[in-house]
Parts: structure tokens; C-alpha cells; sequence
């Protein structure tokens, strides 16, 4: 039987506010209380998602097994194992078979509305990435590109291929077709050195005044999953853009593949003024 100095350190009730804790690796501990009307497992949850968002606790940090967290806080393995479960489906945490769970990588959250491209997100959070030119040819534009781009039957386009990385990890396939009209030797840029948003605005006046977006999720197929270094019907984030000129004209349809565990999506909406 347990002592009551155990059982106060496990969290078993004895009658009076038990409150326990456990360090994570780096920062204050958790602390449950069993007096509180909210479930421990929600405390647990809610407590570990802060220490992670205060970043208490490091990526790739080793968090408690089920086991160590179900004797101390006085919690069954299956509570235990539901909350890291929800953790991982939230891109919280990871597991590495035989080795236990860990905390993963924040996410990348990816602002649609701001007139920036992914590439100036990441640099003003710091995060530092590499794009890498996967190809970059001339076609006749297909029906649906076609569509997107006001273009008529037998116009051409370039279908330039991207593949960016996150501190030595892929995150995103990026496609984009341009006119070959309004940029006819794109062929013969350095789009690694320089991003093509750029490129299209400085060697070709190309500038984006208003940019129409759709994100749905896809599942990675066989050459997405062997370029994101994934498992084909790994769930990812698409995002197909259309880029419109100050006259209202098309001139970039991109159609672009983000890791699922990397990357979120982050809407800000203001009122406008009243009249």
C-alpha cells in the first residue's frame, strides 16, 4: 500500500487539493488539481500544449512515458496514452519506436493574406530555408491552366518546379505557371538565388495587386511522398493561388504542397471602417 507521502506525489485524493508535478525536461512543472471541476486529462493536456507553446519545453525534447505520467498523477495508462494520442493528431509531439514521445517542431504558419510570399514569412520569423529548382520548361498551357490565366488554345507557359526545406527538412512542393509572354527568357534565371516573386516583379513588372487562394488538404503521392521524405497518402496542405496585376489581369497560377505537420494556416479579418 502506498504511504501517504506517496500518495500525495502521485496525486491520489486524500481528501484535500493534491496538487503534483512533473518536469518535462526544461521548465515549470505541471501541476494538476483534483478539487478543479475540469478533468485531470484535460488539465494534463492543457498543461503540457502551455509549456510547449512557451517553449518550457525544447523541440525534440523527450517528454514522460505513459507509464511515468500514470504514477504520478494517479492517472490509467489509457487516459495517459489519449492525451499524447490527441497531442500527436495536433502536431504537438512524436513518437521514435523505442525511444519514446517527444516534442515536435512548431509549425510554420503560413499567412495567405499578406501580399508576402512564403519565403518572407520565414525569414522575418528567422527560420532558416533553401530552395531547391526541381525543373523548369516550356509547355503548351493545359486546359486548366489555360482557365486560371485567360490564355487561349495553343499558348505557352512555363512550369517552373520548387522544392523549399525547413532547416535541412522539406516542407512545401511550389508549381508555377507564368505566361511565356510576359517573361520570355524565365528559363534563364537563377530562381535559387533569387525568388521568382521577385524575379517576376524586378525583371518583368509583374506585381501582385490582389491574389485569390484556396486551401483544402491532399494525401502525397508516390513522387510527392519520395520528395517531402514522407509516406505516399501522408496528409498535406494544398494551397492553389492565382496572382492578379494592378489592371485585373492573371499572370501566375501556383499550385503548392505543404508537409501536414509543418505548416498551418493563419487567417487575421478586420472590420472595415463604417461609412
Amino acid at each position: 500500500m502506498l504511504s501517504e507521502a506517496d500518495r500525495s506525489l502521485t496525486g491520489v485524493s486524500l481528501g484535500y487539493p493534491v496538487h503534483t508535478g512533473w518536469h518535462l525536461g526544461l521548465g515549470d512543472q505541471v501541476l494538476l488539481d483534483r478539487l478543479s471541476p475540469t478533468p485531470l486529462h484535460v488539465q494534463l493536456e492543457e498543461a503540457i500544449k502551455d509549456q510547449i507553446a512557451n517553449e518550457e519545453c525544447k523541440p525534440n525534447t523527450k517528454i514522460p512515458s505513459e507509464n511515468e505520467f500514470s504514477v504520478k498523477y494517479g492517472l490509467s495508462r489509457m487516459t495517459v496514452r489519449a492525451v499524447i494520442t490527441r497531442l500527436m493528431q495536433q502536431g504537438l509531439v512524436y513518437r521514435v519506436p523505442g525511444k519514446g514521445t517527444f516534442v515536435a517542431e512548431p509549425k510554420i504558419a503560413n499567412r495567405p493574406h499578406l501580399m508576402v510570399g512564403i519565403q518572407q514569412q520565414l525569414d522575418e520569423m528567422g527560420v532558416p530555408s533553401k530552395v531547391q529548382v526541381l525543373s523548369v520548361s516550356r509547355l503548351e498551357a493545359p486546359g486548366r491552366i489555360r482557365k486560371e490565366l485567360n490564355l487561349g488554345p495553343g499558348e505557352v507557359v512555363f512550369r517552373v518546379e520548387r522544392l523549399r526545406t525547413v532547416n535541412g527538412e522539406p516542407l512545401s512542393i511550389h508549381l508555377s505557371y507564368i505566361p511565356a509572354s510576359l517573361c520570355p527568357d524565365l528559363d534563364r534565371k537563377n530562381l535559387e538565388a533569387v525568388q521568382l516573386r521577385d524575379v517576376l516583379k524586378a525583371e518583368y513588372g509583374l506585381r501582385s495587386d490582389r491574389i485569390v487562394t484556396g486551401v483544402e488538404t491532399a494525401l502525397a503521392s508516390e513522387g510527392d511522398a519520395h520528395l517531402l521524405q514522407v509516406k505516399p497518402g501522408f496528409t498535406l496542405l494544398q494551397m492553389e493561388e492565382t496572382n492578379y496585376d494592378e489592371s485585373g489581369a492573371p499572370f501566375e497560377y501556383c499550385h503548392n504542397l505543404y508537409r501536414g505537420d509543418k505548416m498551418k494556416v493563419s487567417y487575421e479579418f478586420q472590420r472595415p471602417p463604417a461609412d
